[in-house]
């Protein structure tokens, strides 16, 4: 047999010796062709919460009415949390993100609720407390504590929030409390924050049709589910539901 049977084809673009790094070496971006979302880039998504019953919900894209996850209120003795998200898909999955609601709700020492954004059925689940913030307008606003990613590729870090919900109805915001990641607390005044400090909005009965949360890109799924579960709590602590 002929030596020449060992050797690969021919071929007029050789495959590159650096590989990735190569091509990275010649873009126009340290990156290359890897494209991350940050929350300082300010792009949006738009989620929509659908009716399916006095005690279920689902949550799909603006742009495409496919269900990706499920939201019950659940009465089970046994539950893991009395309002659920479960994956749409498949319903023998567990729960993924879950609260568990105060059986006092009027009360002023404990707080509203309690939100798990990560395996709810685990014993040792991270449970994080939704409190009532003081407002010095009509209505009451909430706080919690929330795992949001402010570098792509980085684990979440804890963050404080704060819901506004005195303003005009239907809207709830979720601020961001403090200077903004990565950038100079000097001259910092929490009264002067701007609109580079809400994180999400939900929005009652749309124009759109229906209930809307614009939220953030790029704090990841943890923070997503915060947002989502933090909404059904101030809905029901407020007494109100979703149309």
């Amino acid at each position: 047999m002929s030596s020449d049977a060992k050797l690969p084809p021919y071929s007029e673009h050789p495959p590159s010796k650096g590989g990735a790094a190569s091509s990275q070496i010649t873009s126009n971006r340290i990156a290359g062709n890897v494209q991350t979302c940050s929350i300082k880039d300010h792009q949006l998504d738009y989620l929509k919460i659908v009716r399916e019953s006095a005690t279920s919900y689902y949550l799909c894209l603006s742009v495409d009415p496919a269900p990706i996850y499920r939201i019950e209120f659940v009465s089970d003795s046994n539950k893991v949390g009395d309002i659920q998200i479960f994956p749409a898909f498949d319903t023998t999955l567990p729960a993924v993100a879950a609260a568990r609601l105060s059986s006092n709700p009027k009360s002023k020492s404990e707080p509203p609720a309690m939100i798990c954004t990560s395996e709810p059925y685990l014993p040792d689940a991270r449970w994080m407390p939704l409190t009532r913030a003081p407002t010095f307008v009509v209505g009451e606003d909430y706080r919690i504590s929330i795992p949001i990613v402010t570098v792509p590729g980085a684990a979440p870090v804890q963050r404080q929030f704060t819901w506004r919900t005195s303003l005009c109805e239907p809207f709830f915001e979720l601020w961001w409390d403090g200077p903004l990641p990565h950038v100079s607390p000097r001259g910092f005044i929490k009264d002067d924050r701007d609109s580079r400090y809400v994180f999400a909005t939900v929005v009652r009965a749309a124009e759109t049709g229906g209930n809307l949360i614009e939220i953030r890109r790029g704090g990841g799924l943890e923070f997503e589910l915060a947002v989502v579960l933090g909404m059904f709590v101030i809905l029901w602590h407020r007494n109100k539901q979703l149309v």
